[in-house]
């Protein structure tokens, strides 16, 4: 008798796009999805290292990833399953050929397991998961960048992250070195019929806010939401290779319990908290606006997460549908009512008013009288009318000597023996008849190559007809 499927029923699309910046034309994101024995799985990989093999890296790390988990028996754990796939991925990107000037490919890369009893998740680098539940977006994976580490680590602020000179710094990604450290997340999310799970490159984070992804990809289907994601981004300058695969569940899994409380223990990097609706109040979320190539740097110890804390299932198995063990977007907790203000609180604090009050009433009254004393100590003084008037030469009428005759000094000329070049000579005429900005430009690049202004000559050659 033939196992039964682990695959749950999914809507699954992915739409990946180059961008709008002419340089980065060539899309080194990559993607995929597939059902296997252990479940639906779905890849998103960002490429770097441009024309020392980005796009390679991406397509070698997602055909690999896709080649070990397919091979990996049933009763293979989800969680394994992504940590050796990953980790020979990484060891086939790092054993792809240098570049001429050196530089080595890599890739960063997300990918999920959807089975039955719920999703598995690994990670490395700054691709990301977001997760859709109960009307709330949740950030599932947490991004190994200088940035984030910086806001671990409380050197910056998380709002501060999105526009920081380092924001595109990764501190880990396949290719790099032999070996590398997979992020498999220690939670089995649960899931329930509906809820939403994206995979995206940073084309898209960078661009797209959690509130847009949770808009978009919340209330539309699949294919609708990718290609919204991606259109949008484009739509805000495109600065890189765009992806967005989303994944909407059908059915729950077989382990899902109700959701619990959590608890945020880990800023988010580059945008805010998204306030969305509690469960029970309404799954619609809220109309409200979103917030507006990356480099490897040196790795360096990552910091710990924090824990989230979540009441387990009954049966201790599956995590429930939004324990988030990275960045996290949750419903806004309720106000406190009911509680009073201390009045002992507000007694001490009336002393510490009234004698700011009356510091501030005698540094008043000093800065006055010292304003009325020097006021007595000044005179006025009348102002002279008179126009001004040039001075007169001065002539001693007892000097027989003719007053000396004044000529104009003649312009300066270049010393004897030295060519002015025809172009710096305003009143010469091009010998060869091309503009006279051709030359110039020749002569920056020349003598002077760090000239700020020579592409603006160059550009003003070409406008006249000139050849360079």
């Amino acid at each position: 008798m033939a196992e039964p499927s682990k695959c749950p029923a999914v809507e699954i699309v992915f739409r990946t796009d180059p961008g709008r910046d002419p340089d980065k034309q060539v899309n080194e994101d990559a993607a995929d999805h597939a059902e296997t024995a252990l479940g639906v799985l779905a890849v998103v990989c960002d490429g770097m290292g441009g024309h020392a093999g980005g796009k390679e890296a991406s397509e070698l790390a997602v055909k690999t990833i896709f080649e070990i988990v397919k091979a990996a028996p049933a009763i293979t754990s989800p969680k394994d399953a992504l940590r050796v796939a990953i980790e020979e991925a990484n060891k086939r990107v790092f054993s792809m050929p240098t570049n001429e000037g050196g530089y080595r490919p890599g890739s960063t890369t997300v990918a999920l397991i959807a089975h039955d009893g719920g999703v598995d998740i690994a990670h490395v680098g700054d691709s990301r998961i977001y997760f859709i539940h109960a009307g709330a977006v949740t950030q599932v994976t947490k991004d190994h960048s200088m940035v984030q580490e910086m806001v671990d680590r409380n050197i910056i602020r998380a709002d501060e992250a999105a526009k920081h000179p380092d924001a595109n710094k990764i501190m880990r990604a396949l290719g790099i070195s032999k070996d590398v450290d997979v992020d498999v997340r220690a939670e089995t999310l649960s899931y329930v019929a509906g809820d939403v799970f994206v995979l995206c490159s940073d084309g898209l984070s960078d661009l797209v806010g959690p509130a847009e992804i949770l808009d978009i990809a919340g209330s539309r289907p699949a294919a609708q939401a990718a290609g919204q994601l991606v259109d949008l981004a484009n739509a805000r300058g495109g600065h890189d290779n765009i992806t967005a695969l989303v994944m909407r569940m059908k059915a729950s899994a077989t382990a899902a319990v109700s959701a619990p409380t959590l608890v945020k223990t880990v800023q988010l990097t580059a945008h805010e908290p998204v306030a969305t609706l509690p469960p029970g109040e309404g799954s619609a979320p809220p109309a409200g606006e979103g917030p507006r190539g990356t480099v490897l740097t040196a790795p360096i110890e990552a910091q710990s997460a924090g824990t989230i804390r979540a009441a387990p299932g009954a049966d201790g198995a599956a995590a429930s549908p939004a324990a988030p063990s990275g960045p996290a977007f949750i419903p806004a907790a309720p106000a406190r009512s009911g509680d009073p203000p201390s009045s002992r609180g507000e007694r001490s604090r009336l002393p510490v008013i009234l004698g700011v009050v009356l510091a501030i009433l005698a540094i008043g009254a000093l800065v006055a009288g010292l304003w009325f004393t020097r006021r007595s100590s000044h005179r006025a003084v009348k102002l002279v009318d008179d126009e001004p008037k040039d001075a007169a030469p001065v002539v001693d009428e007892d000097d027989p000597s003719p007053a000396p005759e004044v000529t104009t000094a003649p312009p300066l000329a270049p010393p004897s023996g030295v060519k002015v070049p025809w172009w710096k000579d305003d009143a010469a005429a091009p010998p060869n008849g091309e503009p006279r900005e051709c030359a110039q430009a020749r002569w920056l690049k020349s003598h002077r190559p760090d000239a700020n202004n020579i592409e603006a000559l160059e550009a003003k050659c070409r406008e006249k007809g000139g050849n360079l």
